[in-house]
């Protein structure tokens, strides 16, 4: 699955544990409500400015897992808040994010309360101190290790916004897919990026 490819460059995706309200009202979405056109309309937001804070849309991918995409990146991705990604996370959690920028495309993981890391899709790259078993995990797809320079068997063979969508995979166990894109969303507005 090719993220690019779908949205174009700017997006962000976030994958957290417990239910879309839950996940939303995390990432400071008031009010969430349903709709049909999520995409559209935050194509529309996009193109046309409106508005304070962004859109976040939300949707169960998997049994206990929420993803949440927002398209506004102005004002920095709330998927990718310290804070937020933090918060999602406590109590054992673990939550990832990715986001593409027209200068990067990077993959933030966060578990316990803590943000580990991050990995740089480009090159394959982590950093951070130490992402445990999910480094372990990483590395066995072909993310280099410390001291690697380059990725290596499944990573190497994908374009940048793929291996982002296999670094997701490999950390929380969910695999994004084309279908999870189409029909209605729960979607609100958050100020936390601003």
């Amino acid at each position: 699955m090719d993220l690019t490819e779908v949205f174009g460059e700017g997006w962000c995706v976030t994958l957290a544990p417990g239910d879309v309200s839950e996940v939303l009202e995390g990432m400071g979405a008031v009010a969430a409500v349903e709709m049909c056109e999520g995409l559209e309309r935050a194509t529309e937001r996009l193109v046309s400015g409106a508005g304070p804070g962004v859109l976040l849309l939300g949707r169960e991918v998997s049994v206990g897992w929420t993803m949440v995409v927002e398209l506004e990146g102005t004002t920095g991705w709330v998927g990718m808040g310290t804070s937020v990604m933090a918060a999602l996370s406590r109590g054992g959690r673990i939550v990832v994010s990715a986001c593409e920028d027209p200068n990067q495309l990077i993959v933030q993981v966060a578990r316990n309360g803590m943000v580990l890391g991050w990995v740089d899709a480009v090159t394959g790259r982590r950093f951070g101190e130490d992402f445990g078993p999910v480094g372990q995990t990483l590395t066995a797809v072909g993310f280099p290790a410390a001291g690697v320079d380059e990725p290596s068997g499944e990573a190497a063979a994908l374009e940048p916004s793929e291996r982002a969508v296999l670094a997701m995979r490999e950390v929380v166990g969910v695999e994004i897919e084309e279908a999870f894109f189409e029909g209605p969303w729960l979607g609100g507005i958050s100020t936390l990026g601003v």
